[in-house]
Formats: structure tokens, C-alpha cells, sequence
């Protein structure tokens, strides 16, 4: 998996340059409907600044690849209680269930046969009634599609990023039996924030 250890210092200034504040509205739009005293992982949360979103009821597993994004996710201020795992989700193993999966913008880094390891690593995870907000890119036209390929092309160069197109997110949800329950859009329609739920 590409590693952010390299631009790190300057990612939050790079998100900023080109969506202003949507990815954080993105990602965020959903944490207030999380349930008090809930268990939560999030995967690949980048700098931290998910974190703002959560009251001091909350107990997170916070795992991301990069020791210097978690360098700067453990400055924000929190109320929640917040645990760092410094690991690849790839590798990660856990004995813990958890209420809620938080993916913001890591799933379109995998290829989709990583993507069922990760699946995998999910439900093994999951309670029964499990929510996961996923939020990512759903370009729809021709220029969202174009700056998805050059945000490919300099994360290929910088960070070693192994793939270079987004995976079909809604076939693999449906895949392993997840349904929609809610939808949130952002920037023109090109940044989606889902609420999925495992169908029992």
C-alpha cells in the first residue's frame, strides 16, 4: 500500500488548494449520527482532523500507514478516547468488534482483490448490526474523471501508489451484502459520503 509518510507535511495544504474544505465535509458529515458509547475504527484517517467530529463517549481504533500522519492526527483535539495503530489495514488483525467502520478516502487506494482482503478483515470485525460510512470519489463527468486520473498520476509518483483507477465501490458493497441506507454529496456531485449497513 502507498505510504504518506512524504507529503505528509503539506497533504491537509494539497486537499485545500483543490477542494477547499469539501473532503473534511465529506468525511465528517455522517459522524453525528454516530450513537454515544460506541466502538469505532478508522481506517486510514490521514492527519487526524476526523477527529474533531467525536464527543467523549467514543472509543476509536485509529490505523493508518503513515507514523508521520499519526504524528499529526495525535495534535488534534478530541474528546473521544482514541487509540493510534500504526499498521497497514492489509496486515491489520484484531480481536475487537466495532460498531462503526470509518474508510475516508482510503478505499480507492487498493486494487479490488486488496479490497476483499479488506472486506474480509471488515466482517470478521463487524457486530452484528455494524454501520460503515464510507465517503470517496464518484466522478461523473469528463473533467471530474480527468482530475481523478492526475490526482492518481502524482500519488503514483509520490507516494508509490500501486493503482491507478477507482474501484467499483457499490458492486463490492453489494457483493459482500451491504446496503445503502444514506447518501450525502459534495463538489459538484464528484464526492460521496454513503451509511451502509450489513444485510443479516
Amino acid at each position: 500500500m502507498a505510504n504518506f509518510n512524504r507529503i505528509a507535511g503539506i497533504y491537509d495544504a494539497l486537499k485545500k488548494i483543490v477542494f477547499k474544505d469539501q473532503l473534511e465535509n465529506a468525511a465528517q458529515h455522517f459522524l453525528k449520527d454516530i450513537s454515544q458509547n460506541s466502538s469505532i475504527i478508522i481506517i486510514g484517517g490521514g492527519s487526524g482532523q476526523l477527529l474533531k467530529g467525536f464527543d467523549n463517549t467514543h472509543k476509536i481504533s485509529y490505523v493508518e500507514l503513515s507514523s508521520k500522519m499519526i504524528e499529526k492526527a495525535k495534535k488534534v483535539r478530541t474528546n473521544a478516547e482514541v487509540k493510534f495503530i500504526n499498521a497497514d489495514i492489509l496486515n491489520f488483525h484484531s480481536i475487537q468488534h466495532y460498531d462503526y467502520v470509518i474508510t475516508p478516502f482510503i478505499l480507492d487506494c487498493f486494487k479490488e482483490n486488496e479490497l476483499e482482503i479488506i472486506f474480509s478483515k471488515i466482517e470478521a470485525i463487524n457486530h452484528t448490526a455494524t454501520v460503515w460510512i464510507h465517503t470517496d470519489f464518484y466522478p461523473k463527468k469528463i473533467w471530474q474523471k480527468v482530475l481523478v486520473k492526475l490526482m492518481y498520476w502524482f500519488f503514483n509518483l509520490v507516494t508509490g501508489l500501486s493503482t491507478s483507477k477507482l474501484p467499483d465501490f457499490d458492486t463490492i458493497f453489494k457483493k459482500h451484502d451491504f446496503i445503502l441506507k444514506s447518501k450525502a454529496s459534495f463538489f459538484h456531485s464528484m464526492i460521496e459520503s454513503k451509511i451502509y449497513q450489513k444485510i443479516e
